[in-house]
């Protein structure tokens, strides 16, 4: 099957709602079409900094296709998709721990790493989410195979706690097999041996897809838009579906708490206007919308902030004062690109020559003038973490 693969740039949009709903009150309710005042916020304002620089050698060099995995406590976890490699770092120095690649045909194998990767520092195992789940320990011994096509149906697949994985099952949109599309797509597997343990209490009559199937002479292929998809806050999991219009908190113990909902509908218009979250502070929630338009290769969302004390509805713009500039001065940060590591974390990478150039022009902030000082153009990724006040 050829694929072909368009992106789309998601706009934030800042939402949220302390949450949780009063046991006599209503749920709150964001009405996304309506005119709201624009603010811009300053990133830096919003944020305390700290960079790690990943270890640079003949034997590690990244490629600009490498994913910045996980942000632990004791480390950090990357891999190149297409290439196969897992690379392990000191979360404080950027040191390589470890360095493998399984990349091969046996049942101790992948194929090429489809659906990301896992970090368990508790158990000290790294998940690698190809055809199968493969299990290595942090050195890369290889442990146990857990037994989930992940091929057969695409899926997103979550670390969820110490015994469980939540697997999210996409629409299935291959011709001939669209009605093995599942209307309850959330379940918890085993971490063990891959067994069903439960299914979420989430149940869609009808399901968007970020995907269509378009036909060409030797088949077909995914037209498809990518887009951050449910995301940790902390141990909790927001799950903003694109086929639901209620945001919901799952927390470790498997409650379900409705925290807004929406208005209008998403699928009050067509092309249907869909939301996807980006990252869940305790003041504020970050969230995107987006044209759902497979006749184009996406619209831009609209920004908004809720803010979780007042219940204050805005639209936003952060700008990035240290490491995204143009010509008439910062640009909107993207937080799209970021990995939610923590409460109140995330982290993400920057490439060495922006921070070179941020160096130069004294823009950086925390430790970044002691990490770019010693930077090469040519070496690896440096790690941003952010910490919301």
């Amino acid at each position: 099957m050829k694929t072909k693969v368009f992106f789309l740039v998601c706009m934030l949009l800042l939402v949220g709602s302390q949450g949780m709903q009063s046991q006599s009150g209503s749920l709150p309710v964001v009405d996304l079409s309506k005119n709201y005042p624009l603010e811009k916020l300053r990133l830096q304002d919003m944020a305390s900094v700290e960079y790690v620089p990943l270890e640079t050698t003949d034997d590690i060099l990244l490629s600009g296709n490498a994913a910045l995995s996980a942000v632990g406590d004791k480390y950090i976890l990357v891999h190149e998709f297409q290439l196969g490699d897992i690379y392990l770092f000191d979360r404080h120095t950027g040191k390589l721990k470890s360095h493998f690649n399984h990349k091969g045909g046996s049942g101790m194998e992948y194929t090429w790493i489809k659906n990301g990767t896992i970090l368990d520092e508790k158990a000290e195992e790294i998940y690698v989410c190809s055809q199968y789940i493969q299990i290595y320990s942090l050195e890369g011994k290889y442990k146990r195979t857990l037994k989930i096509d992940c091929f057969d149906h695409d899926m997103k697949i979550i670390d969820y706690n110490d015994e469980s994985l939540l697997i999210y099952d996409d629409v299935v949109i291959e011709p001939g097999r669209e009605k093995q599309t599942v209307q309850t797509p959330y379940r918890f597997v085993s971490k063990k041996d891959g067994s069903t343990l439960s299914t979420l209490n989430l149940h869609f009559p009808r399901r968007n897809s970020n995907a269509v199937a378009r036909q060409e002479e030797n088949g077909w292929y995914p037209f498809q838009f990518y887009y951050p998809h449910n995301m940790h806050y902390g141990s909790d999991i927001m799950i903003m579906d694109l086929s639901c219009d209620t945001l919901y908190q799952l927390s470790a113990n498997k409650k379900l708490t409705p925290i807004f909902a929406r208005k209008p509908s998403v699928y009050a218009s067509e092309p249907k206007n869909v939301w996807t979250p980006l990252l869940t502070t305790d003041k504020f929630m970050l969230f995107g919308t987006f044209i759902l338009d497979f006749n184009t290769t996406g619209k831009k969302g609209i920004e908004f902030m809720y803010d979780f004390k007042t219940g204050q509805v805005k639209k936003v713009s952060i700008m990035d004062q240290e490491l995204n500039y143009g010509i008439r001065g910062p640009r909107e940060w993207d937080s799209g690109s970021g990995t939610a590591i923590a409460k109140n974390r995330s982290a993400e990478f920057v490439s060495a020559p922006a921070m070179l150039e941020a160096y130069q022009k004294k823009r950086l902030k925390g430790n970044g003038n002691e990490v770019a000082k010693n930077l090469l153009e040519d070496d690896n990724q440096v790690v941003r973490i952010l910490t919301f006040k």
